[in-house]
């Protein structure tokens, strides 16, 4: 279907836009998953940590210690599971926003 010259140029202009915002959200997508993926390596050092400590023999006086250990990694580990939960609504979010500011139409999986 032909287009006129002006409505091909803002055609064009629309699409670099697009072009320009896809590439900046690339790139904050980059940014937060780097985030996320050292935010879940602290979690797993501590974890690491928290297992050595937790799998030591202990006297009467340290059993308190490792329980409230033993409770600190259940909550780290609920923590870590929110924080990928999060991050998946993040994206799926951040997609929807887009497709609605750009009217691009969502396509189904």
């Amino acid at each position: 279907m032909p287009v006129s010259g002006r409505r091909h140029a803002a055609l064009q202009q629309q699409a670099a836009q697009q072009r320009a915002d896809i590439l900046g959200l690339e790139a904050e997508l980059t940014k937060v998953t780097a985030e996320r993926d050292a935010a879940r390596d602290v979690v797993r050092g501590l974890a690491d940590r928290n297992r050595e400590l937790i799998t030591q023999p202990v006297t009467k006086g340290e059993a308190l210690l490792v329980r409230l250990l033993r409770q600190s990694e259940d909550a780290r580990r609920l923590l870590a599971e929110q924080i990928d939960l999060l991050q998946a609504a993040n994206e799926g979010a951040a997609r929807v926003a887009y497709d609605l500011a750009h009217g691009t139409p969502a396509v189904a999986a």
